[in-house]
């Protein structure tokens, strides 16, 4: 019989294809209400097993023993338990496409006929833990937690993200134009030459900059922005800012910026500066 010891690896994701779930079970517990499990298995006996681990951890456990809701159904859950006897066939394939499209989701992967390749396969591809069948009750146990710790760290990241992005929304376009030379170092007076305003217009907006993003320098501006792209990776894989400034002084070396290029007025020319 295969023996593999569970690997945790990093959090992945899942939608899937299938045909018709049969029940539900929902358990709940003080300790962690909003933790949503879907298990997907053909086994009748595997409920018996999850519906227990779900009463000592405290999560809400759905068990499905066909697989049709399992695309509408994932992006719902937060632990999603995927057997190999829903998918037989491209079953490793199939969890490698699905941890790529939703990175947030934890997902387990069973199997009574998983190979050692196989478990390598999976953890390569997303999958954060791998059981082979008959399920051992403590090795799950033993090995739960963690998961259940990567659950709380991901909504504590899409709680941070969701604030900081909160912020960086209340920029009205003119007030990103101004952030974008403030990150680059152009100075009150060039950007008002670059826009076409007044730099007492600049320096009213720069002044809104700071207020709508908490910030009170130009460091704690690039920490935020720097933070909201790490978050924006981890929330969808993909960095939450992205562009730089397209018109900026002869004198200042072109630098990342988190938004799109400002929107210079036609016939604004920065005039090179008299040393």
């Amino acid at each position: 019989m295969l023996t593999l010891n569970p690997i945790a690896l990093s959090f992945c994701p899942a939608v899937f294809w299938g045909e018709a779930s049969i029940f539900q079970v929902e358990l709940h517990s003080s300790r962690s209400p909003a933790v949503n499990v879907f298990v997907f298995d053909a086994h009748h006996e595997a409920s018996q097993v999850w519906q227990e681990l779900a009463a000592a951890h405290g999560f809400r456990v759905s068990i499905f023993h066909i697989a049709d809701r399992l695309s509408a159904l994932a992006p719902e859950a937060q632990i999603l338990v995927i057997d190999q006897s829903i998918i037989p066939q491209v079953f490793v394939s199939s969890i490698a496409t699905l941890c790529k499209q939703n990175p947030a989701i934890q997902v387990i992967a069973t199997g009574g006929s998983l190979r050692v390749d196989d478990a390598v396969d999976l953890m390569r591809d997303g999958a954060a833990l791998v059981f082979p069948k008959p399920l051992s009750r403590p090795r799950i146990l033993a090995a739960l937690p963690y998961v259940l710790q990567r659950v709380a760290q991901i909504a504590a990241i899409n709680q941070e993200y969701e604030q900081l992005n909160g912020l960086f929304s209340r920029l009205t376009t003119r007030e990103k134009d101004v952030l974008n030379y403030i990150l680059i170092g152009t100075s009150n007076k060039d950007t008002a030459q670059l826009l076409s305003v007044s730099v007492r217009t600049i320096e009213s907006r720069r002044a809104k900059v700071y207020r709508k993003l908490e910030a009170n320098n130009v460091a704690e501006l690039v920490r935020k922005i720097d933070r909201l792209e790490s978050l924006g990776k981890q929330v969808s894989g993909q960095p939450a800012l992205k562009a730089r400034p397209e018109h900026m002084p002869s004198h200042i070396s072109p630098s990342p910026s988190p938004f799109g290029p400002p929107h210079r007025p036609a016939g604004s020319v920065l005039k090179p500066q008299v040393c």
